[in-house]
């Protein structure tokens, strides 16, 4: 009861910080088709898939992004598990964001033929492969703002195979994937050029909360593998770090530290397994 309670605060101030108008405020209280309920009664929410489009908003407010600084190498090794499949399958998407934030046309290709092989390993290979052949199509043209589109429906598609299959729990940590590959390069682009201002861009205790929060829910023989063990260590030090960090007075030590514990976890979800 008491972690409902939680949640349902949670999504309360999610929906009182994202939407202006009554309205809107509305639109989201009731779900208005049969997916919607689906999503609510397996707990599928804004924070199981943190929007990509906010994530694009973020990293809309840190440009210019140092690209050369912020791009790894698309994870190729083969995963085990499928839970950590799921969350390399997030973090490739946050890898999109990028590619398409700094416009890099010649990298669209591999982005699509990567998302590809690891949708297959998670069994939704086709669901996400027109999406491959249009994200590569629409790079080659520099069709940016469709591509950002392109890979919001991909993610959705992707998360909504997963409710489908009542396996919210996958849902959730293709989203925490992505939000900590998010976090890495918006950590990073505010390391590279730190102001306060920017630093209060990374000030999202909430989403930290919640991901901390599922983490716990599940299984034990999951949590406790060195990699989960590892996971769950990581985002408690974020939850700490966010928890006790002023959100509009960050300091650049903080920033670093957020950096460098991002990019630890996302070192250790690409790697084999």
């Amino acid at each position: 009861m008491e972690r409902m309670r939680i949640v349902a605060l949670i999504l309360i101030a999610l929906a009182l910080r994202s939407f202006s108008d009554p309205s809107s405020l509305r639109a989201q209280e009731k779900p208005d088709s049969a997916k919607e309920y689906q999503r609510e009664e397996l707990g599928v929410n804004p924070y199981t898939a943190p929007s990509v489009a906010d994530i694009f908003q973020q990293l809309d407010d840190l440009k210019p992004l140092p690209f050369e600084q912020l791009k790894r190498d698309f994870p190729q090794a083969t995963h085990s598990g499928r839970e950590q499949m799921g969350m390399v399958f997030g973090g490739l998407i946050a890898d999109g964001f990028l590619i398409v934030e700094c416009q890099k046309s010649n990298l669209v290709e591999d982005l699509g033929r990567v998302l590809l092989r690891q949708a297959r390993s998670l069994g939704v290979g086709d669901r996400v492969m027109r999406h491959s052949a249009s994200l590569t199509e629409l790079g080659k043209r520099g069709d940016w703002t469709a591509m950002r589109k392109e890979l919001i429906a991909t993610q959705k598609d992707v998360e909504q195979s997963m409710i489908e299959l009542r396996d919210q729990k996958m849902a959730h940590l293709i989203s925490l994937g992505g939000w900590l590959r998010g976090l890495e390069i918006a950590a990073g682009a505010v390391e590279t050029n730190y102001t306060p201002a920017r630093a209060a861009a990374l000030w999202q205790r909430d989403l930290i909360n919640y991901f901390a929060e599922e983490i716990k829910t599940l299984p034990p023989p999951l949590v406790h593998t060195p990699l989960f063990d590892k996971i769950r260590a990581g985002v408690g030090n974020i939850r700490t770090l966010l928890n006790h960090a002023p959100p509009d007075n960050m300091s650049l030590d903080e920033v670093k530290a957020l950096h460098a514990q991002a990019l630890e976890l996302n070192r250790a979800i690409a790697s084999a397994g």
